[in-house]
């Protein structure tokens, strides 16, 4: 019985075969991937656009259906199947996917060699079909959220500024711990802070945004939380205000980090320029080419620019292309957001946000799926240097903002809304000249 299938499958591919030709189609003629429990079976391999990708012709029983018109024959249910086509996309599986090649992406079902043309036809165009323009975010809307900024930051001088500590966390630090705490909450230089606390945007203070200013006490764990002086914005509806509390946190899992910088809410010896990334090797005119191309739609080329990796699947969506064809419906929402993303990024200050062997951080979140499989933008250390992949995961390790975004001051000054005298920046001096007292 199954010599006869095969001469079956022998003569209807053949004819398939025979319409590819003419149609100037490559093929393969090989064994076709099947599941367990499926006999063997013999496909036309039509290699396709995309990461391993196939259509793979074979022959299968069909019977009509009323709302598909054709469906796989059941045995032995369905008694008297129609020899038919199936024609199956197989793609190499996306880390999260959770089947293997085997199972195809898409299967459709036909009675003609012709029908079977004109779909492998169809998929050999899906990239390009699906693919998008990269377009930059709006200049206007761009300007016109930075002006709100700037007025925001200016008119930011009087904004209160309260010490509320828990005083069950303040007897779970050591005494060397409380003191320092203590030291630091004297020395706030408090114009940094309420200049660079985030701000939603309508320039409003951000609402249950939290700051973490220094590690007071660290975890057990490293996935478990310390104890960190920190800055609270308002609640929701609450009138405008900043609370300096200590909170438990875990610092993997932090948005919003100043420990790294100073010079935002205590003291420091780097000026802007230092802050904003200029270094040896990394000028004023390299930053703003980078920026420029951000700014402009072209992210791999202020990565490249600034000597950063891409993996392909973030490349491909940098270029407005779609990461596979199973997720092909997202290419739209993925691709708009990760040229946002970048827009507002700093790659040429990435060099010092990953390291060896540490695990891959998210900058943000693209969008769609469920908690277990977000898509996102992760950096990671590869080769010596940094390197930016697209990923699905549930990993809830994030990298601070300020180690990976542009800081807004930068953009502001550049438009000429502010200009870099008005920025405060925290340093023995200013502290001294400042009250220092919330």
């Amino acid at each position: 019985m199954s010599g006869v299938s095969g001469e079956i499958d022998v003569v209807f591919l053949g004819a398939v075969a025979e319409l590819l030709d003419a149609a100037g189609v490559r093929y393969e003629q090989r064994g076709a991937p099947v599941r367990r429990r499926e006999r063997p079976k013999l496909g036309l391999w039509v290699t396709l656009p995309g990461e391993g990708a196939y259509a793979i012709v074979t022959v299968t029983g069909i019977v009509p259906d009323e709302e598909t018109g054709w469906r796989r024959a059941r045995f032995p249910h369905d008694s008297d199947p129609t020899a038919g086509f199936e024609v199956a996309f197989h793609e190499r599986p996306f880390r999260t996917r959770g089947h293997p090649f085997a199972a195809a992406a898409e299967r459709r079902l036909g009675v003609q060699p012709e029908d079977v043309v004109a779909i492998v036809r169809e998929w050999l165009s899906w990239q390009d079909n699906w693919s998008i323009p990269v377009v930059p975010p709006d200049e206007a809307t761009r300007v016109r959220r930075l002006a709100r900024l700037a007025k925001a930051r200016r008119e930011a001088q009087d904004l209160r500024v309260d010490v509320d500590l828990d005083p069950l966390l303040l007897a779970w630090l050591e005494r060397d711990q409380g003191n320092t705490a203590r030291k630091l909450i004297d020395e706030l230089f408090l114009p940094g802070i309420r200049w660079r606390f985030p701000r939603d945007l309508t320039g409003r203070l951000a609402s249950r945004a939290t700051v973490l200013l220094h590690e007071c006490s660290p975890p057990t764990h490293p996935l478990r939380k310390g104890i960190w002086l920190a800055v609270e914005g308002p609640a929701p509806r609450a009138a405008a205000g900043l609370t300096v509390r200590l909170v438990q946190a875990s610092s993997l899992r932090a948005q919003h980090r100043w420990d790294s910088m100073p010079e935002y809410w205590h003291a420091g010896d780097r000026d802007l320029d230092a802050l904003w990334g200029v270094r040896p090797g990394t000028g004023r005119a390299l930053i703003a080419g980078a920026t420029d191309a951000l700014l402009a739609g072209r992210p791999l080329e202020a990565l490249t620019m600034c000597g950063i990796g891409v993996d392909p699947r973030a490349g491909r969506l940098l270029a407005g292309r779609p990461d596979n064809f199973q997720l092909r419906e997202w290419t739209d929402r993925w691709v708009t957001n990760a040229v946002d993303l970048l827009s507002r990024s700093a790659p040429w200050r990435w060099h010092d946000a990953v390291a060896p062997g540490r695990r891959p951080r998210r900058l943000e979140s693209l969008g769609g799926y469920n908690t277990s499989r977000r898509p996102g933008l992760f950096l990671l250390h590869r080769k010596g240097s940094p390197y930016l992949s697209f990923d699905q995961s549930a990993s809830c390790l994030v990298t601070p903002r300020t180690d990976w975004e542009r800081d807004p001051d930068y953009d502001l000054v550049r438009l000429g809304l502010l200009e870099r005298a008005h920025i405060p920046l925290g340093s023995p001096d200013a502290l001294s000249s400042s009250d220092g007292t919330p």
